[in-house]
């Protein structure tokens, strides 16, 4: 794969987990004993009879703060065999799974979908004028970290690609979903002022160096949420315009 880029692909575990579906995923996790899942609200799409659920509000302020929900959907499973759990992203996304076995990952903020096992949800700061202003992150960057295994939501094409010590790779900001915590991120310059103003990358590009995990996404959700408005307006005004239902003139408005 050309600069060591290769496509993301879910790494299963048919006794614990599966990602089904090319896009907007689903993702089927089993419940056995004591395990505990962990996810958003509203991402439960099916579960069997003997699977309970529940809310908790557990460090509710350093969810909040990283970008997640307060309070989070917890599935536990009161049947003496294994039950699967349905979860569905809270946008029209793919499932990155994180096997975490003690790494720390720092995310895009409310990246983090859902979990099983130990995962601690939390945040990091930026106090670096320059990377959290320009940067695509912000201050507060989410992270999520334990033994467990988190599931990340991103949509597009998922690329991952692993930085060796002092590699560097130039991503656009948002599309940017995840980095090992040994990883750096910095900015640089996109280019001249006519590259910075027309160049369609703003002024900045992030930069990620390594060495560690990096995932980046083709489609994030602020440039799908922009393609989807302007098609939007394009098309209430080809309406107005069809019908005859342009703005009035000023000679047309009533006084």
């Amino acid at each position: 794969m050309l600069a060591g880029m290769t496509e993301h692909t879910p790494i299963l575990d048919p006794e614990q987990f599966e990602v089904l579906g090319a896009d907007m995923q689903v993702l089927n996790l089993k419940i056995s004993g004591d395990e505990c899942v962990t996810s958003a609200p509203g991402a439960m799409m099916y579960m069997e009879p003997s699977i309970s659920m529940s809310t908790n509000c557990n460090d509710c302020l350093g969810r909040r703060a990283s970008g997640s929900p307060c309070i989070m959907s917890e599935y536990k499973n009161g049947g003496s065999s294994p039950a699967v759990v349905g979860l569905t992203p809270a946008i029209p996304a793919k499932v990155i799974s994180l096997q975490l076995e003690g790494k720390t990952f720092r995310c895009k903020n409310g990246a983090f979908f859902a979990s099983k096992g130990d995962v601690d949800i939390s945040f990091n700061l930026d106090c670096n004028p320059l990377t959290c202003c320009f940067g695509g992150q912000g201050c507060v960057r989410q992270t999520v970290g334990g033994t467990g295994t988190a599931f990340l939501q991103a949509m597009g094409t998922i690329m991952t690609k692993e930085l060796g010590p002092g590699e560097k790779l130039v991503v656009d900001t948002d599309s940017v979903v995840a980095w090992s915590d040994s990883i750096e991120l910095s900015i640089r310059r996109a280019g001249g002022c006519c590259t910075c103003c027309c160049g369609g990358e703003g002024a900045f590009n992030t930069v990620l160096s390594g060495p560690g995990v990096v995932y980046i996404q083709s489609m994030s959700w602020k440039k799908f949420k922009t393609a989807l408005t302007m098609s939007v307006e394009q098309q209430q005004k080809e309406a107005q315009e069809s019908e005859g239902g342009g703005p009035p003139t000023a000679d047309g408005m009533e006084r």
